[in-house]
């Protein structure tokens, strides 16, 4: 989305907020086994904050049928995923967090996964566009269970995660601007805020394995080694999770243009420059009032969230780090 006096900020802001989360996921989740609470904001958080990227990326996905579309999308997200990539691996070595250096490209490190699923989430769309939905959504289903039997299919090339989000892509794909608007009817907003708060609690009760949520293992790998034929039952479970939870929270984003909306335009260079924050902070294990869970620890990851979001979208960063991310000269870029 360029710049435009038909700009839809909605999107904007959904996009600031997800991208808010991510970091903040990526923060908090050291602190898991600290606190029942915070592992249940993690499972919450976790439950929509990528399936709402992913279904506002096929939203935006209209053009694929366009001549040379698939080539600006691989330009797009496979060059700057080589160059983090290696830059990474190196990044991670040198502060701890891994033992040595891989480099393997087709085994995505940290968030990258994201960039790889996405081009083959735009391929998959080439092949199937022409399908009927009807068809296409329920075989993508389908295939996404039984396809948790496969140890094959795993992190490697990112196969688990394009598998079982496909279908989370491909319905955003499906919506159209007059579907939106149920997303955007405040009317609905008791019952998203409801549904929120009901998945926290449960998720408070009852936690879950993670790994479910991320989407990149198999069933022997959630199952302990006993999968069996609940396995494709609980992944179906996890749809409707997927779903609730990210119509929920899309609900509740603002419409209009706020103080924020700007970030919602940036959300890449956060996505992709937060890991070296992480980076630093997982390889050396700081972990400030992590022993002691308290209303600091809650200030220290908001507020340190908050300041990444806010310096990795400055202009000074955003025209800087144009070469590598967008693949664009600094010149180039316009506030």
């Amino acid at each position: 989305m360029g710049h435009s006096m038909h700009r839809d900020y909605y999107f904007d802001n959904a996009r600031a907020i997800l991208i808010f989360f991510v970091v903040f996921g990526h923060l908090l989740q050291p602190y898991t086994s600290s606190s029942p609470i915070l592992s249940a904001l993690y499972l919450t958080i976790y439950s929509f904050h990528m399936p709402g990227f992913l279904f506002i990326s096929g939203y935006f996905a209209k053009k694929i049928g366009e001549q040379g579309y698939l080539e600006k999308v691989s330009k797009k997200l496979l060059i700057p995923y080589f160059i983090f990539f290696a830059f990474f691996s190196l990044y991670y070595y040198f502060t701890g967090q891994t033992d040595e250096v891989t480099f393997d490209p087709f085994n995505p490190v940290f968030a990258l996964w994201f960039l790889l699923t996405l081009f083959l989430f735009h391929v998959i769309l080439v092949i199937v566009k022409d399908y009927k939905p009807y068809i296409v959504l329920p075989v993508a289903i389908v295939f996404s269970l039984f396809a948790g039997f496969s140890s094959n299919i795993n992190e490697y090339l990112s196969f688990s995660r394009t598998i079982i989000f496909f279908p989370v892509f491909y319905i955003g794909y499906l919506f159209t601007q007059r579907h939106t608007t149920i997303l955007r009817d405040k009317r609905w907003l008791p019952i998203s805020i409801a549904i929120i708060i009901s998945f926290f609690v449960i998720y408070y009760i009852h936690p879950i394995n993670s790994d479910w949520l991320l989407g990149s293992s198999p069933y022997t790998s959630l199952e302990d080694g006993k999968q069996g034929v609940y396995s494709p039952l609980k992944r179906l479970i996890l749809y409707f999770i997927i779903l609730i939870m990210m119509f929920s929270v899309l609900n509740l984003v603002p419409q209009g243009r706020h103080w924020y909306t700007y970030i919602g335009r940036r959300t890449l260079q956060v996505y992709l420059l937060h890991g070296l924050v992480i980076g630093v902070v997982r390889g050396f294990e700081i972990y400030p009032f992590k022993d002691s869970i308290n209303i600091l620890t809650y200030l220290y990851l908001i507020g340190l969230s908050c300041l990444i979001v806010y310096i990795l979208t400055t202009n000074f960063v955003v025209k800087w780090s144009n070469p590598i991310i967008h693949l664009q000269k600094p010149s180039k870029f316009k506030p």
